[in-house]
């Protein structure tokens, strides 16, 4: 990452976390001297992530590279969650990485982005105190040039320690020489008992500079290397101390492996002050009762709990589409199965289910949270799949909770995980169509109106017609409806006033229209972050993918009489 960041613009840079005061590592503590070392002269490796990166990311991949530590983008300012976040931190601590979250230090005051920073990673299952977990990191650097707004020696100083009072660490600092003489002016005694993690990417072997006379404990080398498991360009890291250093900075024993954010004895709470304890909903740990019933999913399974279970494979790290349907796309449980010593055979039962839930409660956000939304969308409740435990969220959990004899905290631990997956969710049966589709594949309004009735989705808006449309076209948007758990709302189909160019338009059956706004956000949102972008369609974005065996082209079409909304096309 840039000092004049590519991180700006809600990505962070570099990050990673930090060292107890006291812990006795002089070169942790950045007291010795850099050296005229090229990033090779060191052997422990990191890497730094954000929703930058393409996912899903390969963590076992990484770790299989030798790379020991990951840092991860939590928050930005006082307002901005990183959505992978979540998601990017159960992964890597289960693949065996040392994982961290940082925080972007933007315009507001250092206790509302400190406050900011420790609600979201308590949600994500952050507490500093797990093993696995190195201490928190604040990233100072400029915005686009500019020094953040009123950041000051005082304000640093003030998010430090309140962060530092939450966590019983001393977080690390990521910043330059440049901008500690530029924007703190040069008065740096809030660094004074931080490691620093600092940028150097120029050529030859020439390590950062010292920071108020202080020298690095991370260097970030690069902005373009390559990691195995991460597509595209990396930020890399090295550690200047052992291995057995940096692990024990981790609460690391000799051969003890990362637990992951869901295994220690703390239970995310929406407050800044530390958890109280797991009730009933909660279940007070990453495990439900050894008496605990699990449904078995299989090769061939389908519905809400097929989802769940993708989802939660999503966020372990594996790369699965949540479509519903247990198939190939399924069968790489295996993995996830295999990296938690399980037998790999492919079948989710307890022990599996076990595995997989994690605690989340309001401000997390990830694949997890998605599972959790569409399992209490299968008992009625409207709320977007988006991977956001906000309000809607948080009420539609307490209300379940009462209605099935849980503590109603709102957070979703392993009792509440077990009520909501054996639960009976109202998924309506497919009524037999009135009369066979035609040998042309095309279905007749009823036909259509009523195969979508059964999946849930109402009938389409205003005027849209959907007589004539292709029968694998709505097979195409149900399918999309069961990967994204996204409520559908149809607004153009064979009606007249379409274009009739090309052999796949509205007119011969093979398009929908999909709304952007209100429900359709959700649908905006698993699109862009689940589907393969594109070249565009003229000025028009696009996305491409598959559902179900049917392959989807998604246009995120802007026409100039207004109306904006996704042109999809099923073939």
């Amino acid at each position: 990452m840039r000092i004049i960041s590519k991180k700006t613009g809600l990505q962070a840079g570099a990050m990673v976390a930090v060292a107890a005061a006291g812990f006795g590592l002089i070169s942790f503590m950045g007291q010795e001297q850099a050296q005229a070392n090229s990033p090779a002269a060191y052997g422990v490796k990191g890497f730094d992530t954000s929703h930058h990166n393409s996912h899903p990311i390969q963590w076992s991949a990484s770790v299989r590279a030798g790379y020991s530590f990951v840092f991860q983008k939590a928050t930005q300012g006082t307002g901005y969650r990183d959505p992978q976040f979540a998601g990017d931190f159960a992964g890597a601590s289960r693949a065996g990485l040392m994982a961290a979250p940082y925080h972007f230090y933007d315009s507001g005051s250092g206790v509302a982005q400190a406050d900011h920073f420790i609600r979201t990673v308590r949600a994500a299952g952050y507490d500093g105190k797990r093993a696995g977990q190195l201490p928190p990191v604040v990233d100072l650097e400029k915005i686009r040039g500019r020094c953040p707004a009123g950041v000051s020696n005082t304000q640093v100083a003030a998010f430090l320690t309140k962060t530092r009072q939450a966590f019983g660490v001393n977080p690390i600092v990521y910043t330059s020489k440049d901008f500690a003489d530029t924007c703190l002016r040069g008065n740096t005694g809030a660094l004074a008992n931080s490691p620093l993690w600092q940028p150097r990417y120029g050529s030859g072997t020439r390590e950062p500079a010292p920071v108020g006379g202080r020298y690095w404990s991370i260097w970030q080398y690069t902005e373009n290397g390559s990691v195995p498991g991460l597509r595209g360009k990396a930020d890399v890291n090295v550690y200047k101390g052992t291995l057995t250093q940096l692990r024990a900075l981790a609460q690391l024993s000799p051969g003890q492996t990362p637990t992951g954010p869901g295994a220690g004895t703390s239970t995310p709470t929406t407050g800044t002050g530390t958890g109280t304890g797991a009730g009933a909903g909660a279940g007070g740990g990453a495990s439900a009762p050894s008496t605990a019933v699990w449904p078995l999913l299989k090769n061939g399974a389908r519905g809400v709990n097929v989802t769940t279970a993708q989802h939660l494979l999503a966020a372990a790290g594996q790369s699965v589409t949540a479509d519903g349907i247990y198939g190939p796309n399924t069968q790489n449980a295996a993995a996830f199965q295999r990296s938690h010593g399980l037998t790999a055979d492919e079948i989710i039962g307890p022990n599996t289910w076990n595995k997989l839930v994690r605690t989340v409660g309001q401000g997390a956000n990830g694949a997890a949270v998605k599972a959790a939304q569409a399992q209490l969308a299968g008992y009625g409740n409207r709320i977007a799949v988006d991977g956001a435990f906000g309000p809607a969220t948080r009420n539609a959990t307490v209300a379940f909770q009462r209605s099935h004899g849980l503590t109603a905290d709102g957070i979703i631990g392993p009792k509440t995980w077990n009520k909501l997956i054996n639960g009976a969710k109202s998924a309506p049966t497919t009524p037999a169509p009135t009369q066979p589709a035609p040998a042309n594949g095309r279905l007749t309004q009823r036909q259509a109106l009523t195969q979508l009735a059964a999946a849930g989705i109402k009938a389409p808006v205003g005027r849209t017609s959907l007589a004539g449309v292709r029968a694998r076209t709505i097979q195409g948007v149900i399918a999309l409806k069961k990967a994204s758990g996204c409520t559908i709302v149809i607004t153009g189909g064979t009606e007249s006033g379409h274009s009739t160019r090309g052999n796949h338009s509205h007119a011969n059956g093979y398009k929908l229209d999909l709304r952007t706004r209100d429900e359709g956000g959700c649908v905006t949102n698993w699109i862009k972050t689940t589907q393969r972008k594109g070249a565009p369609r003229g000025t028009d974005a696009r996305w491409h993918g598959t559902l179900a065996g049917i392959s989807a082209e998604y246009v995120y079409e802007v026409p100039r009489s207004g109306g904006v909304h996704w042109d999809i096309t099923f073939i």
